[in-house]
């Protein structure tokens, strides 16, 4: 039987699109510089240096850490406050979120200097909880171990190892709760790191409210996320999903970006900064862009009952959300830093190249991963498996794979 198994996943792994190939070896590609990057060091691979330590790999962990707060905005949505109807679109998100967690933590690893030294973090004797740093990355580290147990049923169901499987279920709520409160401290924290350049981070961006709005952003943005990837992937291989879940997310987004708006432009009032959205010349405008394209943009989509109800309204207005926060750590993180004199960063090829085929493997993982496990469930199925007398879950095999077709958006 399970040569039978092995043979039918090999069959498949055989006629996957080229696309899936083609990914794979540019992942590989990515992976081979990144070893290099390790034996060689930061010199020779990176355009890094002592007035730039910070650079296309920070932007990258500071963008894809609330990026993949999905994954604890939808936990708090289905467990904490039992919306059952939302366990539909979990698994993909909580996925979601979890590949994002995992190439932060490798990314993180190349932009260390004594990488090998990784481990230190966890050792007791060199703790420093004085350090912002400190908190995000143990926070990092614990809620990735949090997201395998929150993905492990997925993988469970498939091998039909019912006991484990059973004590995850029992434990869903518990490890839900670990998961939000780890997430919620350290989309905060990420923005604290931010509070020690006070007279590096331009005013438009500088504030002592930066960890309110940096936890502000990961929740609504979390929440675009999960709009987006069940958008994406649920059409991508052809299931159902009802618009009317993705379209109750929005209406909240709507209402935090509402609240994010107010709260940036109240904080500029009563700092005398107003102005300063007009007369910095190019950070005025990339402020502008951040706020018109990741906020109001958005709200307009959000706002509109029909463009929220449909296919492309929820990806516009998800994208849109996405894009901004994109363009806020950008400004953050790197454009509104003042550059040290005589000093500039663009970044090296094998920079760039590596942090691409980190995003490509977790398309490649994600696409493996919806077509091999039962990462998609009808409303039908998600009941039976919360249901303790049902054993469908055990008639599941290998054959039932995810099969491409056309989605029902009614």
């Amino acid at each position: 039987m399970a040569q039978g198994k092995n043979r039918g996943v090999l069959k498949e792994l055989l006629h996957l699109p080229m696309s899936y190939f083609l990914m794979a070896a540019f992942a590989a590609f990515g992976l081979a510089l990144g070893i290099y990057r390790l034996v060689v060091g930061l010199g020779p691979t990176t355009n890094l240096s002592d007035a730039y330590p910070w650079g296309l790999w920070i932007l990258y962990d500071v963008f894809f850490i609330p990026f993949s707060a999905g994954a604890f905005m939808i936990s708090a949505v289905t467990h904490i406050y039992d919306k059952e109807e939302y366990h539909v679109i979990a698994r993909p998100v909580v996925l979601a979120g979890f590949l994002g967690y995992l190439f932060v933590v490798l990314v993180l690893l190349m932009d260390l200097g004594r990488w090998h030294r990784f481990y230190n973090v966890l050792v007791p004797w060199y703790w420093n909880p004085h350090s912002f740093m400190f908190e995000v990355s143990m926070c990092v580290t614990v809620y990735t171990g949090i997201l395998v147990m929150e993905i492990a049923p997925s993988i469970l169901e498939r091998l039909n190892w019912e006991k484990p499987l059973r004590f995850l279920r029992i434990a869903t709520v518990v490890i839900a709760g670990a998961g939000i409160v780890l997430s919620s401290l350290h989309q905060s924290s990420v923005g604290s790191l931010f509070l020690l350049m006070r007279h590096k981070l331009h005013a438009l961006w500088w504030t002592p409210q930066l960890p309110l709005f940096f936890f502000t952003s990961a929740a609504f943005s979390g929440l675009s996320m999960a709009i987006f990837v069940a958008v994406v992937s649920f059409k991508a291989f052809g299931k159902r999903l009802k618009l009317d879940l993705l379209s109750d997310l929005a209406k909240i987004v709507f209402i935090m970006l509402g609240l994010y708006l107010a709260l940036k432009v109240t904080d500029l009032a009563i700092n005398g900064e107003l102005s300063l959205m007009f007369s910095e010349g190019w950070l005025s405008f990339l402020f502008a862009a951040e706020m018109l394209l990741g906020v109001i943009a958005p709200m307009f989509i959000f706002g509109n009952r029909e463009m929220r109800q449909s296919n492309s309204g929820l990806f516009q207005g998800s994208g849109l959300v996405l894009l901004g926060l994109g363009l806020n750590r950008v400004n953050v993180a790197l454009l509104g830093l003042q550059a040290p004199a005589g000093a500039d960063y663009f970044p090296h090829w094998i920079e760039m190249v590596i942090s691409l085929a980190a995003i490509v493997a977790g398309v490649l993982i994600f696409g493996l991963a919806a077509r091999f496990l039962p990462i998609f469930q009808d409303a039908e199925e998600v009941e039976a498996e919360r249901s303790p007398s049902d054993s469908r879950s055990k008639e599941k095999g290998w054959s039932q794979l995810p099969q491409p077709g056309t989605v029902d958006t009614t």
